[in-house]
């Protein structure tokens, strides 16, 4: 079972792709941006989440 911080990260990073999906690539870009510049100094667990998802992201504007 994920913990709270991986479903955190994840339904971060599947919002950001979901706007991707639908033509909103900045957006979806600047909500996992800020999500990963808030958690930073405050929650470096969640911050490398995050940057995980920033992956996933990239690749799915690279797929579309």
């Amino acid at each position: 079972m994920p913990t709270d911080k991986q479903l955190v990260a994840f339904k971060i990073g599947a919002r950001s792709r979901k706007l991707a999906n639908e033509d909103c690539i900045i957006e979806g870009y600047e909500m996992l941006m800020t999500a990963i510049a808030e958690s930073s100094e405050s929650d470096p667990e969640l911050h490398e989440l995050l940057k995980k998802e920033l992956v996933k992201y990239e690749k799915r504007v690279e797929d579309l």
